[in-house]
């Protein structure tokens, strides 16, 4: 069984396994702190030789450019706010400190063990092209290091791709690309 594509940004991301993504966006566990906070997309479950790393996906269809101030600054710090609201929502579900997180949560998100799980932050930009992703990524990292630093995280936590790298990546499934 998988989920249902997610459709975020002009891009159908999924479908993926059951039990390994959530909706946090979409979740209880959002709608009843949702006032005054932002949330990214979704969290995507990846496990490699017994690595579990959880993806917190933000998608995108434009951004501003880094010389545009502060409508550049304005944009990064949004991101960053909205991927760390996630990623902290979607470690508070793990360890129960939402009720709501009980009949929500995905069962192989339960089953984590958060102190050897990792985590990565995803931003995901439609249309935008590979020589205008490095300025992105740059700054959106110098926006996280302290989170980065601050939860032990590998130094390679932050990706900003656009629709062609999500697609490598398994993120949007080529056959249903918009």
């Amino acid at each position: 069984m998988t989920t249902q594509p997610i459709i975020e940004s002009d891009m159908t991301f999924g479908p993926y396994p059951d039990g390994y993504c959530f909706r946090v966006e979409k979740s209880n566990c959002y709608a009843a702190i949702k006032d005054h906070v932002q949330m990214a997309e979704f969290l995507l479950l990846q496990v490699s030789n017994g690595k579990s790393v959880i993806w917190i996906v933000e998608a995108k269809s434009s951004t501003p450019h880094p010389k545009t101030q502060p409508n550049f600054d304005d944009f990064i710090a949004e991101i960053r706010e909205k991927l760390v609201n996630a990623f902290s929502l979607g470690w508070a579900a793990i360890l129960r400190r939402h009720p709501q997180a009980a009949s929500e949560l995905p069962d192989e998100f339960k089953k984590l063990d958060l102190s050897q799980a990792d985590a990565k932050f995803v931003l995901v930009i439609n249309g935008h092209k590979d020589a205008w992703l490095p300025p992105l990524h740059d700054a959106l990292l110098k926006a996280l290091r302290s989170t980065i630093k601050t939860w032990g995280l590998s130094p390679v936590s932050v990706a900003v791709i656009n629709d062609s790298l999500a697609t490598t990546y398994g993120l949007i499934d080529s056959a249903q690309e918009t």
